[in-house]
């Protein structure tokens, strides 16, 4: 279960929301919204002044030797961009999904609105190369 969020950074996510005409839940610190017709991201407020920004990339086959090399690659992968690329991967709790994920402060709808573009950037790049993988 994620940890609390900050009730003045939710209401941060709240503006940037209405900034853009994004439907928000209220009370919830989380949106989500579509980039381009086609990127799908995750919104979240933190505890304190971050906000979580992820992605699915890939669905996991089923435990074996197919989904270990899947890791692999991805492990790979990250290791090689990890200079160039603000994001990390990560597994899903359920074990179902490859995740992009970046950290950000967030002081400002500012703030946010240049970490959504630089997730979407890094996810471009993710999103391309993980069709290879």
């Amino acid at each position: 279960m994620p940890a609390p969020h900050s009730a003045a950074t939710a209401a941060l996510l709240g503006r940037f929301a209405d900034q853009y005409d994004i439907p928000m839940a209220p009370d919830t610190g989380t949106l989500q919204m579509l980039v381009d017709d086609q990127y799908a991201l995750r919104l979240r407020a933190l505890p304190g002044e971050g906000i979580m920004l992820s992605a699915k990339l890939k669905p996991l086959p089923l435990p074996g030797p197919v989904r270990d090399e899947l890791l692999l690659a991805f492990a790979r992968l990250a290791c090689g961009t990890m200079k160039e690329q603000p994001t990390t991967c990560s597994v899903d709790s359920r074990e179902r999904a490859i995740w992009l994920q970046l950290c950000a402060t967030a002081r400002s709808v500012h703030d946010i609105d240049e970490a959504v573009g630089r997730f979407v950037n890094s996810l471009a790049f993710w999103s391309k190369a993980s069709r290879s993988l």
